[in-house]
């Protein structure tokens, strides 16, 4: 397998891709020993997500509509988690999205979404 620890016709990208990922969902980007990974943090962190145009309540509630219609549970947890840690979605706005995403998905895609944030306020509580 190739060498994806950075990019090497940029490498800025690939620094820039890795403050994204700790700036939004808190944590180290993992070691891009993949195509994908390097995919991942060269274009959807490092170019996407840092684009001007939208801010990031924005682009999580844009994200957060994506990852549940595509009914993604580690996308899903991961970008909720994401949301609430930022301050910039609380929980109760979930609550109302689930509601409204129900409306437009379909309830049993709703009814994941909502399951998902009980177990998110469940694990807060404990």
């Amino acid at each position: 397998m190739g060498d994806f620890s950075f990019s090497p016709e940029n490498p800025e990208r690939a620094a820039r891709g890795d403050a994204m990922v700790q700036a939004l969902l808190g944590m180290e980007a993992l070691p891009p020993v993949t195509p994908l990974r390097a995919a991942g943090r060269d274009f959807v962190f490092s170019e996407v997500w840092s684009r001007p145009g939208l801010d990031r309540r924005s682009r999580l509630w844009i994200t957060l509509a994506c990852v549940c219609a595509a009914r993604s549970p580690i996308a899903m947890q991961t970008y909720v988690r994401a949301a609430l840690r930022s301050g910039d979605v609380t929980m109760p706005e979930l609550r109302e999205f689930a509601l409204h995403f129900a409306v437009f998905q379909g309830f049993p895609k709703g009814a994941e979404v909502d399951a998902m944030l009980d177990g998110l306020e469940t694990e807060a509580a404990g």
